[in-house]
Formats: structure tokens, C-alpha cells, sequence
């Protein structure tokens, strides 16, 4: 028997996510030491965890499995958002928690509106669902009567992130009550609230639908833990805790995620930080006459390239050492999307645009 008879019959049609690489390895293909590249590609919170986070980190129990049911960190979590425990379900970064939406409601179809974060069409075709992707506008916001169709057509999730990645821009609190208003489980994405745009978490109680993420990555500077945790209705919590792996949040990720809630307002002032160098980058690169910034709420810009094409700009960034994103997609050809880091990494990202 040929192994490939045992396996799922469609796996020559599913897609990968294109993830950025590690330093080291991106160090070794570029030909430039870890210290000198500027990673402005992946939306990191490149101050790092606050040092109480790092402390809590290394005094985590690691010969002791973790709290199935997360207890001390869905009460964390609730405190902070104002909500009830019983609307909290934590996971192993918000794309554990899709993954066990998408298994909760087994849809037939799923709308996404795009361009948006590739994670939600790579997850629905590994679980069979096909990804309906509807068109944003011109100006990147939500066609509504479009999603409304997807809905019509099949779709049992939509994903929508707020703001947007990689566009920057919120979703329409008046279009999301429309969309609400359909028979369809509604996922908004808020992995970038922290950084700007208003939440959508109080809309819960009147919409049993709707689903919100969150993530310690951006803000909280965990990435590398990967832990991140929604807000829904009970009864839908209740389902998701039963469906996840028990123990999917890992003690060194609930330690970290506790402590940067303790901490929230000392690292408020590092996403202070952020924000301010996100709109001081976007007015640098304008000023260098053919570099567009979209306005953005999250803690990256998405830049229009004029005069030269965008890929080439990425690719000669990349040569000095300087990280961007860059998306092979027909709605993002002319664009690359550029994260907010410190002074010095901006200093050192005009510096290169100046000389290419």
C-alpha cells in the first residue's frame, strides 16, 4: 500500500501560510550578522516583556502541567476587560482559539473579507471549509451587502479583524451591528486594540454571536509564548473550553499573561511609545515623496509605493538588513506594510529607504 492512499485526499489543494522566518536563519541568508537586521516585518512588540513579566516567566512551575481550566487567567482576563470568567477562554495564541471556532461550528463555507490576515483561509481549508473571500472597498473598509451574500451563499464564521491587518483600519461599529444581525457566528479579531480603535467586547451581551480575540503578542511583547484568549457568550465559552486541548495554554504563557495584565499600566506607556513612532515613521516616509501611508490604528502602517514597484522595494530593504512585509496578492501589489519599532528603528529604516 502506498502511504499516500492513507492520507486526506486534498492535500495537494491546500495552501501554506507564508510565516516570517527566525533571525538567525534570515541572518544566515542575507549574509549580515542577527545585530545588524532590523526586523519591522512581523508586527513585534520590539521593547520586549516588562520585567516583571520576565521575572513571573522564569518563576513559572515548568515540571507541573497546567491548568486545564485557567482558572487564575480567565479571572485575570475578566477583571481586566470587566467581564465575567465565564465569558474568557484562553489559548495558545489567538489562532489556537480560530482553530477551535472553526472546529466548534464545522461550517460548510467561511467568509473573509480581504486583504486580511492569511491565517483565517489557511485554517478553513485545512478543516474543509471553503474560504469565500469577499473584496474590501477601494478604501479597504468592509463591503457589507457583500458579507451579507457570503452569509446568504453559506458562510457559518466571519472573520473580521479590527483593526485590520495588514490595512490599519477599524471595523465600522454601525457595520458590525449589521453583520450581527446575520445568521452566522461573527469573529472580530482584536490582536492590534491595544495600539488604537474602539472595542467591540460590550456588544457581546446583546449579540450571542460574536466572538472577540485578543492577544498578549502585540502589545504585551509575549509572542514567543504564543497565549491570547476570546470573550463570548458563556454558553459559547463553555462549548470552546470542552473542545480545546486541555491543556493548551502553557505555565510559562499563563504566568507571562497574568503579569503583563498586573502590569498593564506601566506597559501602557511602551504602547504609548509605539503609537508615537507608528505616526512619526508614517510622516518620515511620506516626506520622502513616494511612500503613502494609510491611516492606521494598529502598530504598523501600510505604505502605497509610487514610482518603483513594491516588491523591489522589499527586496532591497531586505539586502540592508531591514525586514518588511511584502504580500504576493493582486489587492497588495503596490503596498508593503512596515511595523512601528523604536526611534533607532526608524532612524536606521529611513536611512536605507534614503539610499535605495
Amino acid at each position: 500500500m502506498k502511504l499516500r492512499e492513507l492520507l486526506r485526499t486534498d492535500l495537494e489543494d491546500l495552501e501554506d501560510y507564508v510565516p516570517v522566518k527566525p533571525l538567525d536563519v534570515l541572518a544566515a541568508e542575507i549574509g549580515l550578522p542577527v545585530e545588524r537586521l532590523v526586523k519591522l516585518d512581523a508586527n513585534e512588540n520590539l521593547y520586549g516583556p516588562h520585567p516583571e513579566v520576565l521575572e513571573a516567566i522564569r518563576s513559572a512551575p515548568f515540571h507541573i502541567y497546567p491548568d486545564p481550566g485557567q482558572q487564575a487567567l480567565r479571572e485575570a482576563i475578566a477583571r481586566f476587560l470587566d467581564v465575567e470568567a465565564e465569558n474568557v477562554v484562553a489559548g495558545t495564541g489567538a489562532d489556537d482559539l480560530l482553530d477551535i471556532l472553526i472546529r466548534l461550528v464545522m461550517p460548510k463555507a467561511i467568509a473573509i473579507p480581504t486583504p486580511t490576515f492569511g491565517m483565517y483561509r489557511f485554517l478553513a481549508k485545512i478543516s474543509r471549509a471553503k474560504p469565500i473571500e469577499v473584496p474590501r472597498r477601494p478604501n479597504f473598509d468592509l463591503d457589507v451587502v457583500a458579507l451579507k451574500h457570503a452569509v446568504q451563499a453559506g458562510a457559518g464564521i466571519v472573520f473580521l479583524t479590527s483593526p485590520n491587518n495588514p490595512t490599519g483600519n477599524p471595523v465600522n461599529r454601525a457595520e458590525l451591528e449589521a453583520i450581527c444581525a446575520l445568521d452566522t457566528l461573527v469573529v472580530v479579531d482584536e490582536a492590534y486594540i491595544e495600539f488604537g480603535g474602539e472595542s467591540v467586547v460590550s456588544m457581546i451581551a446583546s449579540h450571542p454571536n460574536l466572538v472577540v480575540l485578543r492577544t498578549f503578542s502585540k502589545w504585551a511583547g509575549l509572542a514567543g509564548l504564543r497565549v491570547g484568549y476570546s470573550v463570548s457568550d458563556p454558553e459559547l465559552a463553555s462549548h470552546m473550553m470542552s473542545l480545546k486541548q486541555p491543556y493548551n495554554v502553557n505555565v510559562a504563557a499563563d504566568a507571562g499573561a497574568r503579569a503583563a495584565l498586573a502590569h498593564f499600566a506601566e506597559i501602557k506607556e511602551t504602547i504609548a511609545s509605539i503609537v508615537a513612532e507608528r505616526d512619526r515613521m508614517a510622516r518620515l516616509c511620506a516626506e520622502l515623496g513616494w511612500l503613502t501611508p494609510l491611516p492606521s490604528q494598529a502598530n504598523f502602517v501600510l505604505f502605497a509605493v509610487g514610482e518603483r514597484r513594491a516588491v523591489d522595494v522589499a527586496a532591497a530593504l531586505r539586502s540592508k538588513g531591514v525586514l518588511v512585509r511584502y504580500y504576493e496578492r493582486p489587492d497588495l501589489v503596490n503596498y508593503i506594510r512596515i511595523s512601528a519599532g523604536r526611534p533607532e528603528d526608524t532612524d536606521r529604516l529611513l536611512a536605507v529607504l534614503r539610499e535605495i
